[in-house]
């Protein structure tokens, strides 16, 4: 099977298990805090959709994909397959080279821009200056809730179904790795955006075909 292939399964397992129905908060125009917008997270693969800045040739960092999941495919061998440690204990000899494999490194990503107490978006027509920011609570815990609770469907969802439907992907569990976004082991305060990873092996069929030789040596 093609890599184009077992990354549009995945991407159709993540869309459907965890964003399919799901509202969740996301930036509103120009993020105006005072407005709250809600939305039906979205998955990519491989890059975030981004705008070019065209007075410089980068591409700018934008809210417009939060919330969302990003699934980026990592390393992996092309003909490979571990000795696991029953093989090992029990004299199993398997050939190393049975199959492929299929890293992943998943973004979670989101919105919580904290919550408005009672008066907040009245506030504004009456002190004349502006929305009272004493009655915006920073949403830490319900942002940081929002996200994990979300990485756990993922990982209960991956772990319940174990390979990845229409394709050739059978998930080797003790390869999956979750985490927050941290930069040397600390984590990245990127509020009000929150992130999150998972990350995980896919073993698949390295579809190669018979070995002509060896069929006519048995014949």
């Amino acid at each position: 099977m093609r890599t184009r292939e077992r990354l549009k399964g995945l991407k159709k397992w993540f869309y459907e298990n965890l964003c399919e129905g799901r509202e969740m908060k996301a930036p509103a125009e120009n993020l105006d805090i005072a407005q709250i917008k809600r939305q039906e997270p979205q998955v990519y693969l491989a890059w975030a959709p981004a705008k070019a800045n065209k007075t410089q040739i980068i591409y700018e960092e934008t809210m417009n994909v939060v919330p969302g999941i990003i699934i980026m495919p990592a390393r992996g061998h092309i003909k490979y397959m571990e000795e696991k440690r029953f093989d090992r204990y029990n004299n199993i000899h398997r050939p190393q080279a049975l199959g492929q494999q299929l890293s992943i490194s998943v973004l979670f990503s989101v919105y919580e821009p904290g919550i408005r107490l009672p008066g907040f978006i009245q506030s504004a027509g009456e002190r004349g200056s502006g929305m009272d920011t004493n009655l915006l609570k920073e949403g830490t815990e319900e942002g940081l809730f929002t996200l994990l609770d979300w990485m756990d469907d993922a990982v209960e969802g991956l772990l319940g179904v174990k390979e990845i439907p229409g394709t050739d992907l059978f998930l080797d569990e003790e390869t999956g790795v979750t985490s927050l976004f941290t930069d040397q082991e600390y984590v990245v305060d990127r509020r009000p955006a929150y992130y999150g990873f998972l990350n995980c092996t896919f073993q698949c069929y390295a579809n190669e075909k018979p070995n002509e030789a060896i069929n006519k040596y048995l014949t």
